[in-house]
């Protein structure tokens, strides 16, 4: 498949907002990201979720996990920008089986229930939280390669929430993958969908090639009482597409 062709045949409507031109679906040309998912107590997982409609995966008995992922859009719709999801994986109205994620298989299709999305420009700020609820908010996010390390600093108000290293791996051909963004407004949970090109990624199990450091930001307080376990998946990727739709579902929380 050529990079042009996953967008083609797809309706993709101006929507005059404000003083800006916007498209929908909201399409990424050119974007890179890493990402972390770490073992967390599920005590602590559900203290976060807003309604106990919201399951986090059952990874063991007493745990769920948490992802940490940093993405740079370097051609998107709304410009270039930086921006890096803490979010939770979830089931809606039912828990998985147990060891769900360890075990056995994640689902092919996550859930995820999107805690805090800091970002680097007004208008990604601006359209995500007006059009989808999305908890984001303005901040420093820089990325830098040290040897065959990529690095993502975050911070916020001079105060550090976290810094994300992850080791350049082998990359292999990986098929097309979607995601359903969940967030929640005047109590109601709003569903949108995440859909990543067929891509070269590298993944990887081991803590030796991820590292996580939390800052002084409340943010990073709060990663920290989560008392994070053990890195249950890494990946990065150098280059994908993708495709963010509207938020096409709504249920009361």
């Amino acid at each position: 498949m050529s990079e042009g062709d996953f967008f083609q045949e797809i309706e993709h409507e101006p929507i005059p907002w404000r003083q800006y031109q916007l498209h929908v679906p909201v399409f990424y040309a050119d974007f890179m990201f890493m990402s972390v998912s770490m073992l967390a107590p599920a005590e602590g997982l559900r203290a976060i979720l807003p309604s106990k409609r919201l399951n986090p995966y059952r990874i063991t008995p007493w745990h769920g996990a948490l992802s940490i992922t940093a993405y740079q859009y370097r051609q998107c719709d709304l410009g270039p920008y930086n921006e890096v999801a803490i979010a939770i994986p979830v089931t809606i109205d039912r828990e998985t089986p147990l060891f769900t994620g360890s075990l056995r298989k994640m689902p092919e299709s996550p859930v995820l229930y999107v805690h805090h999305l800091p970002v680097t420009t007004e208008i990604a700020r601006a359209v995500g939280a007006e059009f989808a609820g999305y908890p984001k908010f303005i901040a420093e996010i820089d990325f830098a390669e040290e040897g065959n390390w990529l690095t993502c600093a975050v911070s916020a108000q001079d105060s550090k929430i976290l810094r994300l290293s992850g080791r350049k791996l082998d990359l292999e051909r990986v098929p097309r993958y979607r995601v359903s963004p969940i967030t929640y407004r005047r109590g109601y949970f709003l569903r949108s969908e995440f859909v990543i090109s067929e891509r070269e990624m590298g993944s990887s199990q081991s803590g030796q090639d991820v590292q996580l450091e939390l800052g002084e930001h409340q943010i990073a307080d709060e990663l920290g009482g989560l008392n994070l376990g053990r890195v249950l998946g890494y990946q990065h990727c150098p280059r994908a597409q993708g495709i963010l739709t509207p938020v096409f579902e709504s249920f009361a929380a």
